[in-house]
């Protein structure tokens, strides 16, 4: 099990561990306004149930009706995040769901759309592949493409709506390359694990919205030349994570 500051998760059945990057995703995405949410490849749940518990401590929304949507095509992933969210600590008027199912499925039988949408997919097409099914569904994107995945946040996503979007430094790239002409790339937060080394991961903020504005970039480091977690690193992650 593992332990954030207000709730805790199981997720040693699930795909994928709990990691840096759900939970980086989790700590930089706005809710602000937020209704309605999905998460695409959600897992045990736990980038939904971070945001679920930042949509609370947002004061003009707590009388409002708030939606949260997890979707994944891994039996043991959604078991165990409905197993999390029997203990889940919502509040009265939030409403959180798991659902296991292809989002491809999902996107042609959703007629509502969604003001927040995030995902940190698979990602690997041509690497060698894990020797468990389990985390080749996890890991590569055999089962939702980079295309599926465009085409499903643009059928989803409401006209002033956010969608965010973690991947490697490559796969970012190539997922920009597809969507381009479906997709406004807005902000863009750059990964590095340490000063001395490049930035490996990207978390960006798309909408349906075509922008005139140049993307906005920023950069993260993870840890300090020390070694130790970074203060940045702390400060963006203090609502989640027990120091």
């Amino acid at each position: 099990m593992f332990h954030f500051k207000h709730f805790s998760l199981y997720h040693e059945n699930s795909a994928l561990k709990i990691s840096t990057d759900a939970v980086l995703l989790a700590a930089s995405t706005p809710v602000n306004g937020v209704q309605s949410l999905l998460d695409i490849g959600c897992g045990c749940g736990v980038i939904a149930f971070c945001l679920a518990w930042k949509m609370q401590q947002e004061k003009e929304q707590e009388a409002s009706r708030q939606e949260i949507i997890g979707i994944d095509i891994d039996k043991a992933s959604v078991d165990e995040a409905l197993k999390n969210l029997e203990f889940f600590p919502k509040k009265e008027g939030q409403h959180i769901t798991f659902r296991q199912q292809r989002i491809q499925d999902f996107a042609q039988e959703r007629q509502e759309k969604f003001d927040l949408i995030v995902s940190n997919p698979p990602f690997f097409v041509d690497s060698l592949k894990p020797n468990t099914a389990q985390k080749n569904v996890s890991k590569h994107n055999d089962s939702l493409s980079f295309e599926d995945l465009r085409d499903a946040v643009t059928q989803l996503l409401a006209p002033q709506g956010s969608f965010y979007l973690i991947l490697p430094t490559n796969e970012s790239n190539r997922f920009e390359q597809i969507s381009h002409s479906h997709l406004s790339k807005t902000h863009q937060l750059l990964i590095q694990p340490t000063p001395s080394k490049p930035v490996n991961r990207l978390i960006t903020h798309y909408s349906l919205s075509p922008s005139t504005l140049p993307c906005h970039t920023s950069t993260l480091c993870l840890r300090d030349t020390s070694g130790n977690m970074s203060q940045d690193y702390q400060q963006l992650t203090e609502e989640f994570l027990i120091k």
